[in-house]
């Protein structure tokens, strides 16, 4: 019998283990992770729209288990800004990390823009 197949069941077996510690130690592993998350608008008024250009996305630092966040697809990651009782003209709306939908298990350390600049006027019917 040569030393590669002597004792296969062990050499198996330690290497299922190991296996299992790695997955382990990866999956618990705390990390961090800056994402785009997509800019959503709600409460416009109406007869208000967004004029001129506004951002599509805020980057958005995250902290959470490493599986987690390798996990995350763009869909998971939502920034929601609240218009409700916004008038006409220029307007700057807060990004705060409350404002962000992330999983459970992820928590939002910082939002970039915190700060986003929009031009509402009239809609055109």
């Amino acid at each position: 019998m040569s030393a590669l197949t002597r004792h296969w069941e062990l050499k198996l077996l330690a290497f299922a283990v190991s296996m299992v510690l790695w997955a382990f130690v990866m999956t618990s592993e705390k990390s961090e992770l800056i994402i785009a998350a997509p800019l959503e608008l709600s409460g416009i008024p109406d007869g208000l729209e967004v004029m001129g250009e506004r951002p599509d996305s805020v980057d958005v630092q995250l902290h959470g288990l490493r599986g987690t966040l390798l996990r995350l697809g763009p869909d998971r990651v939502k920034a929601r800004v609240n218009l409700t009782g916004a008038k006409p003209g220029e307007v700057t709306v807060r990004v705060l990390p409350e404002q962000i939908m992330v999983p459970p298990g992820v928590t939002v350390l910082r939002v970039s823009p915190s700060r986003v600049h929009l031009v509402l006027g009239s809609a055109r019917s």
